[in-house]
């Protein structure tokens, strides 16, 4: 059979988008834990996985955020999917997360 076109264009995202960015999880050491796409809503950050479903942290439940170089990192508070806890994304485009408009 042949492949899925709408899985082939989630991967192909343009380096210039204003709301998805390619990141790359890491741990405190910065070892790389996966990568996938980080979007930017009205409402919350959102990562897409092939791994596992989206993870929703709403922008309502981040108690800080920032960013260093080609890291973008965020504190969530206790009522994220996730829970509590510090979160780093290797990003080239790391500025851009935080400067987006999160409320």
């Amino acid at each position: 059979m042949g492949s899925c076109w709408s899985c082939l264009y989630r991967d192909t995202i343009p380096d210039n988008h204003p709301t998805k960015f390619k990141v790359t999880n890491v741990d405190d050491e910065g070892n790389e834990l996966g990568s996938g796409t980080m979007e930017l809503t009205q409402t919350e950050l959102i990562l897409h996985t092939r791994k596992r479903d989206a993870v929703r942290w709403p922008y309502l439940c981040l108690r800080r955020y920032g960013y260093d170089s080609n890291l973008f990192s965020f504190e969530s508070g206790r009522r994220c999917q996730t829970g509590q806890g510090i979160f780093a994304f290797k990003c080239s485009r790391a500025e851009e997360i935080f400067k987006a408009k999160i409320p």
